[in-house]
Formats: C-alpha cells, sequence, structure tokens
C-alpha cells in the first residue's frame, strides 16, 4: 500500500543518516490538519531536512489511510531544485463580494528542462469546479503552457478543487523515429480536506 511508502522513506533517511555522519541530523516534520471525516481526502505535508536539503512532500491520504504523492519541492541551501522538483502554484485575486474572480496557475515538473526542440506534441488539460446558472460543473481548459490565467466564479467560501494533466511526446536521440510519451497530473485543492475525485487520477 501506498502509506508504507512514507514509513520506508522516514526509516530509509534515518538508517542513512546513522550510516554517514553522526553530526548530521535528520529532522523529519509532519502537519497533519484537522480533519473532515466527511470529506474523502485529507491532505498533508511531510518535511525532511538534513544538513543544507529541504524536502518538502504533499500527499493526500484516503479514509483507508492509504497515501497518494501530489506534489514536491526540494531544496539546497534555500534555493529550489527544478530538476527534481514538481509543484504548482495558485492564485485567486478578488473579494468575496465581486460576481467574477481572476485566478493564476502554474506548475513545474522536471520534464521542463527539456528543449521545446525535442518535444513533438503537448496538450495541457486545466479542469476546475465551477458554479454556471447554479448547476457545478468541470470547466476545462487546453493549452501548451504552464501558466493559465483564468476566470472564476467562487461557489464555497473561496475554496477551490481542479486538476491539471499535462502530455508530451518527447523525440529519444538514440532512437530514431520513436517517441516518450511523459505523462505530468497535479490534483489541485485550496483547502485540506476534499472531494476531489481527480485525486485518484494520481494513482
Amino acid at each position: 500500500m501506498k502509506q508504507a511508502h512514507i514509513i520506508f522513506l522516514i526509516t530509509f533517511f534515518i538508517l542513512g543518516s546513522c550510516k554517514n555522519n553522526e553530526s548530521s541530523k535528520l529532522e523529519l516534520e509532519e502537519n497533519f490538519p484537522e480533519l473532515d471525516t466527511t470529506k474523502l481526502y485529507q491532505i498533508i505535508t511531510i518535511n525532511y531536512r538534513k544538513n543544507n536539503i529541504l524536502e518538502e512532500y504533499e500527499v493526500y491520504l484516503t479514509k483507508k489511510k492509504d497515501s497518494i504523492w501530489n506534489q514536491w519541492k526540494i531544496y539546497k541551501n534555500g534555493v529550489i531544485d527544478s530538476s527534481k522538483s514538481k509543484f504548482y502554484t495558485l492564485k485567486i485575486e478578488g473579494k468575496k463580494s465581486d460576481s467574477v474572480l481572476k485566478g493564476t496557475i502554474s506548475f513545474h515538473s522536471p520534464f521542463d528542462s527539456i528543449p521545446a526542440s525535442k518535444i513533438k506534441s503537448r496538450t495541457v488539460t486545466f479542469a476546475y469546479l465551477q458554479k454556471i446558472n447554479d448547476s457545478l460543473i468541470f470547466k476545462k481548459i487546453y493549452t501548451d503552457k504552464n501558466v493559465i490565467h483564468f476566470d472564476y466564479y467562487d461557489f464555497e467560501n473561496m475554496s477551490f478543487i481542479g486538476y491539471i494533466s499535462d502530455l508530451r511526446f518527447i523525440e529519444i536521440d538514440s532512437v530514431p523515429g520513436s517517441l516518450l510519451l511523459d505523462r505530468n497530473s497535479f490534483a489541485v485543492d485550496s483547502e485540506p480536506s476534499t472531494n476531489n475525485t481527480y485525486v485518484e487520477l494520481l494513482k
């Protein structure tokens, strides 16, 4: 089960730190928010600190206590290592009284370092829950960019539920005529407890 991955990682890092330099200290920080048991998923963050390295992980926990990894940031000397990090940034601007809010979402993965000349095709799908004419729908935006601007109609106290799918076909230099499919995805939530069914697509 995926929950065991957390236990394995913790054990691995602890054993590694003991075998290497006793003066180097591993610090494990876990953030378990207040649970809303009516929701399908709880979002927690796990941080590992060792010497000048900080690793931040966002994990979805199911009611069965399975863990689903969503995004992570690796820092070295306080600077993010983009070659090893996968994350998104969501920004919603406006007031609760505004009829339309302005949203921006940007995301990054290690595959962003691949030159555009090597990408045969790319399709980014951004879906988010939206209230239109008293009905809740998932609105979709299609693009090939890492930054997306959108209009947002607030429906539940400024909360947000969404999903990003990024598919790229990449040319392989060593095998002419062949393509590598890179599949990258994120569940997007603004609250620590969620019913975001797109989380299942992360498995």
